[in-house]
């Protein structure tokens, strides 16, 4: 068997236990690895387009004073579709994990996730009675644990020690607020979520444990956004968005909270709704939201999962 063809399996905890080490290793990160090279090859050969577009003649000078003007949100742009094209490369590989199953050399029936609920399929789920009632609760799950994260970095100075993190605001917040909730509550949750619990935090679970997985595939997501402040807030949300992904069984769950958490948050910050609110209530209502995440979580986990 070829080597890319044992990547793009799907292999069950019992082959890879057989495996080496190495083995497995190479099986959870070269996928990682053509999604970031297919990513970053797309941007580079877009960025080209681009310029060539810019020095077309008279066309390419219209161009240019339209790229001028809108430079921040064409940037944003070029860097969703280059997300897509990375997520589309790995496809394969996600499509097998998200199946659980199919036909192959190796690849396992659909099996339960660490609940003891059958994991969901790409179209389909675990939770099939009063499905709205329980995205309705992740969603309000998802707005209060990022609001509330969210409020108290903010108001312990956290957020503004980061020069790297206030470069990152400026881009997101350089682009018309629609397009940034279609770019942060769509496109992202949808590559980033393939990446680190469609690929790597399924796999890892058959690799090496259900804990490790969680604890890994959290903290790279964290690292993943490249600068302190989004490693942090990226490592809690990260567990987060993976345990529900177990009790809700589904990958519909898991986009569908990271989508709700980037677009409550871009919407609450976008026009600088944090430096309005004076210091004392602004904390308080971060604890409240914080509180009422736990709650909602508790929820969730006795009564209506």
């Amino acid at each position: 068997m070829s080597f890319w063809k044992m990547i793009y399996l799907r292999w069950d905890a019992g082959e890879l236990r057989k495996w080496t080490t190495m083995k497995r290793t190479a099986y959870l990160l070269v996928p990682l690895l053509i999604y970031f090279v297919a990513h970053d090859a797309a941007e580079i050969l877009l960025v080209l387009i681009l310029g060539s577009l810019l020095g077309a003649g008279t066309g390419g000078a219209e161009f240019t004073a339209v790229f001028v003007t809108n430079q921040g949100t064409l940037q944003a742009v070029l860097g969703a579709l280059a997300a897509l094209l990375g997520t589309a490369a790995i496809w394969p590989a996600l499509k097998r994990e998200l199946e659980a199953g199919g036909k192959g050399a190796g690849p396992a029936a659909p099996e339960k996730s660490c609940f003891g609920r059958r994991q969901g399929s790409a179209s389909g789920g675990g939770i099939s009675e009063g499905r709205v009632t329980a995205y309705a609760f992740l969603a309000a799950l998802a707005f209060c644990l990022s609001a509330g994260l969210n409020i108290v970095l903010y108001q312990t100075g956290f957020l503004e020690s980061s020069e790297a993190f206030a470069q990152v605001q400026e881009r997101q917040y350089g682009v018309p607020f629609a397009v940034g909730l279609v770019l942060y509550g769509g496109i992202s949750p949808l590559a980033e979520e393939a990446v680190f619990r469609g690929l790597l935090y399924n796999r890892m679970k058959r690799c090496f444990g259900y804990g490790l997985a969680l604890a890994v595939s959290s903290f790279l997501f964290g690292a993943y956004h490249g600068n302190l402040v989004q490693t942090l807030y990226g490592c809690v949300m990260g567990l987060v968005i993976a345990y529900t992904y177990e009790l809700y069984g589904s990958f519909a769950a898991p986009m569908f909270f990271h989508g709700i958490a980037n677009v409550s948050v871009y919407a609450m910050t976008c026009h600088g709704a944090l430096e309005t609110l004076g210091r004392g209530t602004a904390m308080a209502l971060g604890v409240v939201m914080l509180l009422c995440a736990a709650g909602i979580f508790w929820y969730i986990r006795k009564r209506i999962i």
